[in-house]
């Protein structure tokens, strides 16, 4: 008798209704704010096209993972929360923030419609009796390719396999003992950094449903910790917020609800991290570098603890001495006026330039070793546009986002273009993910992606590249199991039947 995990036909992440009156009091709170911003019409700009994606998703019936939703959440972050916090945009005209605002809301009403045809729930059609064969052949390839992870002890042997390869590849990089991969440095990681996404993804789902207890919690736990803790031994946030995002995300689906106090704990966390992390990297970064001096392993632990007291330091002395809070950070609608303010009256448009390094970058490193490095559209931009020195984008990367790089490439037609073609992408995925088990490579795929997109700093080339590599990697890590293929065929339960916290039994 073998364990399995059963799948759905139309996978929902919530209860559409109750889901529909949350988003109905987020709207209203949202947009009840507009009265407190430095301009109410550059706000709305931004804001209402950020709630359209989410009407959409809800009225559809909320089928598969909000890829969209969740990345117009983060614009509202980057675009619209500053012009509620800080004053970092006091220097610009009404214009010229009504202009930007404008840019933004094109770029994901774009993406809205664009995504629109790939919503709601993907319903069967009745064939005809000489169709019937190449219906049920079709049916058979769809459950081999969407439900091959099905047994719990595959589910367990994904987690940690995924968890220990971003603890070795994490601890190698924060100790300095890569350089004898050469150019397969770029290779691995692509592969290991999904890995450790849907390993954390899984283990919040298998947690979520009753399948992670005991002794392997506490060491799926541990594993957890101890790879977010590396992924942040160098100094950088984002990793180790992806990793806390994956895992989130699979409890949600996993239990039906939101941790909102777990979720409040990791703002505050990110939070103190961000107030020292000045002081950190002047501490322990390389001059003419973003790594570390001297990279050790022994020296991890001192480091974050070292990071956590500089935190707290700052916040409670009321003042952050070298950079911003967290909220204020977070923005990107500066770059987009620093684009509009000198293009095309004093920069012309790059015609798309930014756009011909994709094929370049898609070359892996190791076939060619002089390839084009993964951050040269945003030091184009950071150069072209008098924000760093051709010297010091070795030292420091400025994150400029997709609605910059399109205005400085077409104006607001390369913006509209862009997030079309980035909505469509986005709808393709919650269309794959709404067919999809919690457990299958399709959601797997879906979740990694997303936590891809999430990275609204990037460029678009360097997001394709990225993406390219992480469904590349998902793939790779879902064929582990597949020695035990052939004992899929089991017959899933009726999920409205099944006790919760139940594990069905296949035969």
């Amino acid at each position: 008798m073998s364990t399995t995990v059963f799948d759905q036909p139309s996978f929902r992440t919530v209860n559409p209704r109750q889901l529909g009156f949350f988003f109905v009091a987020m709207a209203v709170l949202l947009l009840s704010l507009s009265f407190f911003a430095q301009d109410s019409i550059a706000y709305l700009c931004v804001t209402v096209p950020v709630l359209v994606p989410m009407f959409l998703w809800v009225n559809y019936g909320a089928f598969g993972i909000p890829v969209l939703p969740v990345v117009a959440a983060l614009y509202y972050l980057y675009y619209a929360m500053p012009l509620l916090v800080g004053n970092t945009l006091q220097i610009y005209k009404q214009s010229e923030l009504v202009w930007a605002g404008l840019s933004v809301g094109l770029f994901l009403t774009a993406a809205s419609l664009a995504a629109w045809p790939f919503l709601g729930a993907v319903r069967a059609k009745a064939s005809s009796a000489p169709g019937r064969r190449a219906a049920r052949y079709a049916r058979s390839i769809k459950e081999r390719s969407l439900r091959n992870i099905s047994f719990v002890d595959d589910l367990f042997r994904l987690i940690f396999v995924g968890l220990a390869a971003g603890v070795v590849f994490n601890a190698a990089v924060a100790s300095g003992n890569v350089g004898f991969l050469g150019n397969f440095v770029g290779a691995i990681r692509a592969c290991v950094f999904p890995l450790t996404y849907v390993a954390c993804y899984l283990t919040g789902y298998a947690r979520g449903v009753g399948l992670l207890r005991g002794r392997r919690w506490l060491l799926a736990c541990g594993g957890f910790l101890a790879v977010t803790a590396l992924a942040m031994s160098g100094l950088f946030l984002f990793g180790g917020a992806m990793n806390v995002a994956a895992i989130v995300l699979g409890y949600v689906l996993g239990t039906k609800r939101v941790p909102w106090a777990g979720i409040a704990l990791a703002f505050a966390v990110l939070s103190i991290l961000n107030a020292g992390k000045n002081d950190m990297r002047e501490m322990y970064w390389s001059r003419d570098a973003q790594t570390m001096q001297n990279p050790t392993f022994v020296q991890i632990p001192v480091i974050l603890a070292n990071w956590v007291v500089a935190g707290v330091s700052n916040i409670g002395s009321g003042t952050q001495r070298r950079g911003p809070n967290l909220l204020e950070r977070a923005s990107l609608l500066h770059m987009v006026l620093t684009v509009q303010q000198a293009t095309p009256q004093v920069i012309p448009y790059l015609q798309g330039e930014t756009y011909a390094m994709l094929p370049a970058m898609l070359v892996p490193r190791f076939l060619e070793s002089d390839k084009v490095e993964s951050q040269a559209v945003l030091n184009l931009l950071s150069v072209r546009y008098g924000r760093e020195s051709a010297e010091n984008t070795g030292k420091t990367t400025i994150g400029w986002g997709m609605v910059s790089e399109g205005y400085a490439n077409f104006g607001n037609f390369g913006v509209i273009t862009v997030g079309a073609v980035f909505g469509a992408l986005c709808g393709f995925l919650m269309r794959l993910s709404s067919t999809a088990g919690p457990t299958s490579i399709a959601m797997l795929v879906a979740i990694a992606s997303t936590l891809t997109l999430c990275n609204v700093e990037a460029d678009f080339s360097y997001t394709m590249v990225t993406l390219f590599q992480t469904i590349a990697g998902v793939c790779m890590f879902a064929a582990l199991p597949r020695p035990r293929t052939r004992r899929l065929a089991t017959a899933m339960p009726d999920p409205a039947r099944a006790r919760p916290g139940r594990v069905p039994a296949g035969r």
